[in-house]
């Protein structure tokens, strides 16, 4: 009964535990599998490459226009581009000669006690109005990338800023050089440790002469209002604290020169003169001579000047039209002349 019982738990048991056979083909199974999968998974990649590799489009056989071209094409090519450019450059070569300027240099103007001077431009032909009056700075670059930067556009546009690496390294009142000067409530005075308003190197070299006009004797009426773009008039339109600024963010000339010149010795917009300024006629400048150039060795200038529907005197670009259309027709003639030359050729050898 003992050895019935035993060989019965023997058997029952040996049902129960898998075989080593079943224990040895499982993984091994589960490795093929794996194994087919992986190699499935190249053979598609594989596939998709070659697609790719024989794609006209990556072959660059999809079809396309080849144009040859041939003598009578280059010819008219070439005359065309010339007509064009000689025309817009005569064109406007005639406008920018119709405007005219008066120029004056006052970078050695001696001031007075009260830090004024007074120097006087010759008109030596009419100028049609309205007259611009622009300021300009020779040797002065306001296009570094570091100074463009130097700035915190939401403190111009009115909100307060604790602190910014935006203005560095003008942040602060005392950073400003901004001397004995207050606040623009006209009682408050700034605090050297807290952030000036506005800060940035931009608004640290703010240009600050002011002039005053007389004509033959009387007083030139001169308008220093409209003298922006209308963007930047709606981006600088608050003062958040007026007992913590050191200058008014809406003022015109403020926003002038805050928006920065793409070339070197920028010339800025000062103001209008609304009347003809006659042949003769003596402009005398009364200027407050603030601004030391002395420190990059740069001179200062004021220039009248009136404009056309092309803008300002520029005879760079008109010149640059008539060179190109003069080149351009140069070739329309040179190419079937060294087109005939080379048939020549041809036909003697």
């Amino acid at each position: 009964m003992q050895s019935n019982n035993d060989n019965n738990l023997n058997q029952q048991n040996h049902q129960e535990a898998p075989s080593k056979t079943n224990l040895q083909e499982q993984p091994k199974l589960k490795r093929i599998k794996t194994r087919t999968t992986i190699v499935e998974h190249r053979e598609d990649e594989d596939l998709v490459y070659e697609k790719i590799k024989k794609s006209r489009f990556k072959q660059q056989r999809l079809p396309a226009w080849r144009p040859v071209p041939t003598i009578l094409s280059i010819i008219i090519v070439f005359s065309i581009f010339g007509i064009v450019f000689l025309v817009l450059g005569i064109v406007l070569l005639i406008y920018s000669n119709k405007v005219k300027t008066a120029e004056l240099d006052y970078t050695d103007c001696e001031a007075d006690s009260n830090g004024k001077c007074t120097e006087t431009i010759d008109i030596n032909e009419k100028i049609d109005g309205p007259v611009f009056v622009y300021y300009q700075l020779i040797g002065f670059f306001q296009n570094s990338r570091r100074y463009v930067k130097s700035k915190n556009i939401d403190q111009l546009q009115g909100n307060e800023i604790s602190d910014t690496e935006d203005c560095s390294p003008a942040l602060y009142n005392k950073d400003m050089d901004l001397g004995d000067k207050k606040a623009i409530d006209g009682s408050s005075t700034l605090e050297p440790n807290e952030v000036a308003i506005p800060c940035g190197l931009m608004a640290k070299t703010f240009f600050n002469d002011t002039y005053s006009f007389k004509i033959n004797g009387n007083d030139l009426d001169v308008k220093e209002d409209d003298i922006t773009f209308e963007k930047d008039r709606d981006l600088f339109k608050k003062n958040p604290s007026k007992d913590k600024q050191w200058t008014d963010l809406t003022n015109e000339h403020f926003l002038v020169w805050m928006r920065p010149s793409g070339l070197p010795n920028p010339k800025k917009l000062w103001g209008r003169i609304e009347q003809d300024l006659e042949a003769g006629s003596k402009i005398a400048v009364t200027i407050a001579n603030n601004y030391n150039v002395d420190i990059y060795k740069g001179k200062k200038k004021i220039i009248l000047s009136n404009a056309t529907r092309f803008g300002g005197k520029n005879k760079f670009l008109a010149v640059s039209y008539i060179v190109v259309g003069a080149l351009s027709l140069v070739c329309a003639i040179a190419f079937p002349i060294g087109y005939k030359f080379q048939q020549e050729k041809e036909k003697n050898e």
